[in-house]
């Protein structure tokens, strides 16, 4: 069959790319030329550790391993990222950003260019079930030694359960390769997912016993015991939401496999079982020395730990300019600045937050100023009470907003850059008006650009480096996850709810959690409400959003007809921007490739398509 000719062309190409990289690393001669009198087989790849560790590290290639939060560069998969249509962005039709609008406009199907492929989730998954099946052979020349193998497999194990991770969020469960196929096989169906759950459990549980609290300097980033908890705890929450822990969805009706989609029931003790995994996870972070960032005060917190390593990171994806340490550190082919993105003077952007992203935000007393439009265009706010008695208005929008709107958004009167740059940002439309600091690029339509994650010193030299680091998990998420749980186990937010739940939020200058903010026929309605607006603003931009409206099954607030500001001789004015965002209820589950289907036995299309 194609599929199982593909899948031992997948596990020569593992062995391949170790191959080269001993190859370049031992000889100083050409690496396609063999070495005198030797074959560099698999049994070389684990003959050591030295060797066997180049397979581990690849498992953290950014075609495998990442957020894919934001775009890294134009010429390979990483054009774009899962924020890019989740985050309420304009998005231009531009070049490759253009790619965009079949999740934007509903029309996805299995003939589609995806950002996220199935051929390498089984690929990092075969790698390491390869270094699994294999770990046993490496030759240790010491106890330490020894150690580092043990603590090589724990990240397979942990990698095979990112990876899984990271499908059924997307298709809901695939095929469990509990081995790496030779070829000749009967057909792996997907499995259940209720199965699956309890596999991806095992595995982590399996990484948690052999990965290190820490790893020496060198080493920093790679999984260690409370990330693997953290990501069990996170999949366990994923798990128990409304996607998932409910009955088959409506439009899936009469689908031939409901059990790869979720559950097909709700029980409550799903809730108490991810909000225990929470808690194990979050005393593991701690006793790891993993805290939340707080240095740099509530109005530059979130936005310095974009560029910068933390304790609070647990697992990152980081671009380093060359391939070091063994091949650690193997996010690659990133441009100096993230294609797409811009910065001062530089708007030639896709990513351009709306203003249904903008209104969204609270004032610094927890209040909402806005709740909703009297127009379908966005462009007529309606005020509530707080925003009247605050004075809101469009000239003064940003005045006395929740401390990450200014972290996150380049707006209009804003600062940015200021070691080089002495000029207070100015997105003027008329050219005339002096100190405009904005660019001519016809397609920069909303006034606002993105700060978060852009280091504001890169239009300063060439030799300034954008160095940031995108987080996998961060103990922020792992807290509001816990607080989710607690409140959908309890009906409502208990104390310890409320006190993760104030932590991440009294870090950025807000106020502790008031229930009559928030909309909700109950109280662990309001809580959840509230949830949602801290994990919207917290994670702007790192690729959460996309994944949690559809867990929660919310997928209708990504359905947006959008609006931008203009400013002409200093005046606000909103505008519609044309531009409307469709959902359909079968993007729930996304399609697998036509190809896929076709040539994989056992793995039958989701419904819808």
């Amino acid at each position: 069959m194609k599929r199982k000719n593909n899948i031992i062309k997948a596990i020569k190409s593992v062995v391949f790319v170790c191959i080269a990289i001993l190859l370049i690393v031992a000889c100083e001669q050409d690496f396609l030329e063999k070495p005198a009198s030797s074959d560099v087989t698999i049994d070389t790849i684990f003959a050591n550790t030295s060797n066997a560790q180049q397979l581990i590290a690849e498992l953290y290639h950014n075609q495998y391993f990442g957020t894919d939060n934001i775009p890294l560069n134009w010429w390979d998969d990483q054009w774009l990222g899962w924020s890019d249509f989740s985050e309420d962005l304009y998005v231009t039709s531009a070049g490759w950003h253009g790619q965009i609008w079949k999740y934007v406009d509903g029309t996805l199907n299995p003939g589609s260019l995806m950002l996220q492929r199935l051929n390498r989730t089984f690929y990092a998954i075969r790698t390491a079930n390869i270094f699994i099946e294999r770990a046993n052979t490496i030759t240790a020349v010491s106890a330490k030694d020894e150690e580092y193998i043990q603590h090589m497999l724990g990240e397979a194990y942990a990698h095979k359960g990112y990876q899984y991770f990271k499908a059924f969020r997307l298709w809901g469960s695939i095929p469990w390769m509990d081995k790496a196929l030779e070829g000749g096989e009967e057909p792996y169906a997907r499995m259940p997912f209720a199965e699956m759950i309890d596999s991806i459990e095992v595995s982590l549980d399996k990484a948690a016993n052999l990965l290190p609290n820490t790893w020496e300097d060198r080493w920093t980033g790679k999984f260690t015991r409370s990330a693997a908890l953290a990501l069990k705890a996170k999949i366990l929450v994923y798990a128990a939401s409304p996607l998932y822990n409910g009955e088959v969805p409506a439009y899936a009706s009469g689908y031939g496999h409901p059990e790869v989609l979720g559950y097909n029931n709700y029980d409550k003790e799903r809730w108490k079982k991810a909000a225990d995994a929470c808690k194990i996870a979050i005393d593991a972070c701690h006793s790891a020395g993993h805290e939340l960032y707080n240095e740099a005060g509530p109005e530059r917190n979130i936005y310095t730990l974009a560029l910068n390593l933390t304790k609070e990171h647990l697992l990152y994806e980081r671009w380093e300019e060359f391939n070091t340490l063994g091949g650690w550190r193997y996010c690659h082919n990133q441009m100096n600045y993230p294609y797409d993105v811009g910065w001062y003077k530089r708007a030639e952007t896709g990513m351009q937050p709306t203003l249904q992203h903008v209104d969204f935000y609270q004032l610094k007393n927890g209040k909402f100023p806005i709740e909703g439009y009297s127009d379908a265009a966005g462009t007529q706010p309606i005020l509530t009470q707080a925003g009247i008695e605050a004075g809101y208005n469009d000239q003064e929008f940003a005045k006395d907003r929740d401390p990450r709107f200014g972290q996150n958004l380049v707006y209009h009167g804003s600062k940015f850059g200021e070691h080089y740059n002495d000029k207070i940002i100015n997105f003027d439309s008329d050219v005339t008006v002096p100190d405009r600091t904005r660019s001519p690029w016809p397609l920069f339509k909303t006034c606002f650009m993105v700060r978060k994650f852009i280091n504001e010193d890169l239009g300063e030299a060439s030799t300034v480096l954008h160095g940031a680091i995108h987080p996998v998990l961060r103990l922020a998420d792992i807290y509001l996850l816990y607080a989710e749980a607690l409140n959908n186990y309890h009906d409502g937010p208990n104390g310890e709810a409320l006190q993760y739940f104030n932590l991440v939020r009294n870090r950025s200058g807000m106020p502790d959690y008031e229930s009559s903010n928030y909309d909700g026929a109950n109280a662990r309605e309001k809580f959840q409400n509230a949830l949602k607006y801290e994990r919207r603003v917290e994670f702007f931009l790192e690729a959460q959003r996309y994944f949690d409206l559809r867990r929660w099954k919310d997928g209708e607030d990504l359905a947006r007809t959008y609006a931008g500001f203009n400013v002409n001789n200093g005046i606000i004015s909103r505008v519609a921007l044309n531009q409307t965002a469709i959902w359909k209820d079968r993007l729930y589950f996304h399609p697998f490739q036509t190809d896929d289907v076709n040539n994989t036995p056992g793995l039958y299309q989701n419904p819808g398509y």
